[in-house]
């Protein structure tokens, strides 16, 4: 690996999780339609239709899309989830149950390593940043986020006018970063739009494997956690 100087990540399941849990969330709408479903099996469904999101937003960004083409996004997102349930939801459940999850108030919650990482990364001088596919400006998440001690920037769709994959937002950071691509590396948890994002830039990308799913990929450096970054970097 070249000389590192930029850390650059993903945000959602990479540094932060919704609180309360999606698998309480999407077990709670089940019972809406009457569904009988093991909270312990939702984990591993939401892992699968996260990768299926990954890859149609891959395609087409989400910030392109009208309210109406989201919410019907959204309600494929779930059919797709339940399918890997074993169960065939008729368009009126989809909703209902996208309509559910929707309207329930959650928040995002840092992983347990993600400060001792930061702080690393501040203690030995590196340059970090946030590139995300959210719709909203990153000056606006920053603040919502309370990272500005470690955090220089949050790059968001919305700032660049393009999301991941897409090269132009990965330009757009490096811009405001001010870093070569070979200076930098990028972690994120999903393939489609982190890893073949980031080196279709020329940054060196990091897969953050949380869950185990991805034990048989050899394409770039694989992590678990983030503590594992102070001994690659």
């Amino acid at each position: 690996m070249n000389k590192i100087n930029c850390v650059l990540f993903d945000l959602y399941n990479t540094l932060f999780k919704f609180y309360p849990d999606r698998e309480e969330t999407q077990y709670q709408a089940s019972k809406l339609i009457d569904l009988k479903i093991d909270k312990s099996q939702f984990k591993d469904a939401i892992l699968k239709s996260d990768s299926w999101f990954a890859e149609q937003t891959a395609k087409k960004s989400m910030h392109l899309l009208s309210d109406k083409e989201k919410f019907l996004f959204y309600c494929e997102y779930e059919k797709n989830l339940f399918g890997h349930l074993g169960q065939n939801l008729s368009e009126s459940e989809v909703k209902k149950i996208w309509t559910y999850v929707y309207s329930q108030k959650s928040s995002l919650k840092k992983y347990d390593d993600v400060i001792p990482c930061l702080k690393f990364l501040k203690e030995n001088n590196f340059s970090v940043g946030i590139i995300t596919n959210i719709d909203a400006k990153g000056e606006d998440l920053s603040k919502d986020l309370n990272l500005s001690n470690y955090i220089f920037k949050i790059i968001t769709s919305y700032d660049a006018g393009e999301s991941k994959p897409s090269p132009k937002i990965f330009k757009y950071a490096l811009n405001v970063f001010d870093h070569d691509p070979s200076e930098c590396v990028f972690i994120g948890d999903q393939i489609e739009t982190d890893v073949i994002g980031a080196r279709n830039s020329n940054i060196t990308p990091i897969l953050l494997d949380r869950e185990g799913q991805y034990s048989y990929y050899e394409e770039c450096q694989v992590i678990n956690n983030l503590n594992e970054l102070q001994f690659i970097l």
